[in-house]
């Protein structure tokens, strides 16, 4: 990457969707990997420094998704407006300095609050990763583009514990975010010298209209709940993990980056598959393989924590793996679904799958340490839990759609 643009005059039909750009894209997808795993492998420290219990700290992961899905709504429909590109360093900036503000924290509340605002800019400015690809591309090429930004992305939850876990053996745990807080400045810079303006900025109106006018849409819900239902199970395994892992079967804090990173590469070979399959096969059939895959390992997760006494790692971490292997299968066919459907609107129909499958992330993981009772059974019925709904939802939508095309 050697040109600058100048964002003044760049204009979309100019702009190429080379390999740098797709590589800062991927970093900016990666903000919300890196602020919910980086810290993984510190909860039990913080929760001592804090005297709290390690479940109050892990509900921070909680307080970060909804920001997370705050700033994408916002953001996508505010980038349709006045672009990406003033959207994506402004979210930047914000991400940036609430990390600083949490290096100084010194307070449970200060932790949930300010990963709240560190989450709302990182939403602000993430969201405009997916939009921005559907400025410069479309139909599978499109769907390619955002499987290949995925999957660079997806190195971020496998390499984000292990910084952590490396940073604390030789700083603390203030110091993970300050690197957060460097990762952020840095995109920032980089898109500030090499980000041109894609967004055409045609959309008018109030930011609830957009959102209206995405919803209803009645062939986006399907996809919608897909990806909530996606994601519900992805945020729910990386918020009940450590306690999981790290308590139930007792693995050390430099173990378990490792044993989690297991998941994560089962993610970047499954989105491989994936792409792959994607010049055989429609993405509404990969939505349809990857929930099926879901359901299958949940349901075994679930049965084998109810039918044995004595659970082991090298039955449970396969189903996880087979499971989160399967959440981009789901997810990047579903995004790329619903912003073909709304090629005006493609920062305001991210936003609003992206925010909703964040919140329902959010929620899910919430749920699963209100009820959490040492062993892994809450986590794995909420996986369950979140599959069935996911393919109920779909399923009852592409039978209502159905009946209303044979009305006419």
């Amino acid at each position: 990457m050697t040109d600058t643009f100048d964002p003044k005059s760049s204009t979309t039909s100019s702009i190429p969707l080379n390999l740098g750009l797709l590589l800062m894209l991927s970093a900016l997808t990666a903000l919300a990997p890196f602020g919910t795993d980086v810290y993984l492998s510190a909860i039990p420290v913080m929760a001592q420094d804090f005297s709290v219990a390690v479940h109050d700290v892990e509900i921070s992961i909680s307080y970060f998704l909804v920001g997370l899905s705050l700033g994408q709504l916002l953001g996508g429909p505010l980038s349709d407006r006045y672009g990406r590109r003033k959207l994506v360093i402004t979210g930047l900036g914000l991400f940036a300095l609430s990390s600083v503000v949490i290096v100084f924290s010194d307070s449970l509340m200060m932790l949930w609050v300010m990963r709240f605002f560190q989450a709302l800019g990182g939403g602000l400015a993430m969201v405009n990763s997916s939009a921005i690809i559907r400025d410069l591309s479309s139909g599978k090429e499109g769907a390619a583009n955002l499987i290949r930004v995925m999957q660079v992305m997806m190195v971020a939850p496998l390499v984000a514990p292990i910084i952590g876990m490396l940073i604390l053996q030789v700083s603390n745990w203030n110091s993970i975010f300050a690197f957060l807080a460097v990762y952020a400045l840095l995109l920032m810079a980089l898109f500030y010298r090499y980000l041109p303006e894609t967004s055409p900025m045609s959309v008018n109106g109030n930011l609830l209209k957009s959102y209206f006018n995405v919803i209803a849409e009645r062939k986006v819900w399907g996809f919608i709940t897909s990806t909530c239902a996606a994601y519900a199970g992805l945020l729910s395994f990386i918020t009940a993990s450590p306690g999981v892992l790290m308590g139930y079967f007792q693995l050390s804090e430099t173990v378990y980056p490792f044993v989690f990173g297991f998941n994560v590469l089962a993610m970047v070979l499954m989105s491989r598959v994936n792409l792959r399959l994607l010049s055989h096969f429609h993405s509404r059939q990969l939505i349809a393989l990857g929930q099926g895959l879901q359901l299958l390992s949940s349901s075994l997760m679930v049965a084998y924590i109810l039918l044995f006494d004595q659970h082991t790692l090298f039955v449970l971490i396969p189903l996880t793996m087979l499971f989160m292997g399967s959440h981009s299968f789901v997810v990047a066919n579903s995004i790329s679904c619903t912003t073909e459907l709304f090629p005006e609107r493609a920062g305001t129909a991210t936003a609003l799958i992206a925010a909703l499958g964040f919140f329902s992330g959010g929620l899910a993981g919430g749920i699963v340490g209100h009820f959490a009772d040492g062993t892994p059974l809450p986590m794995v019925l909420m996986l369950l839990s979140a599959c069935l709904l996911g393919i109920g939802i779909r399923g009852l939508n592409a039978i209502t759609l159905r009946t209303v095309a044979s009305n006419r």
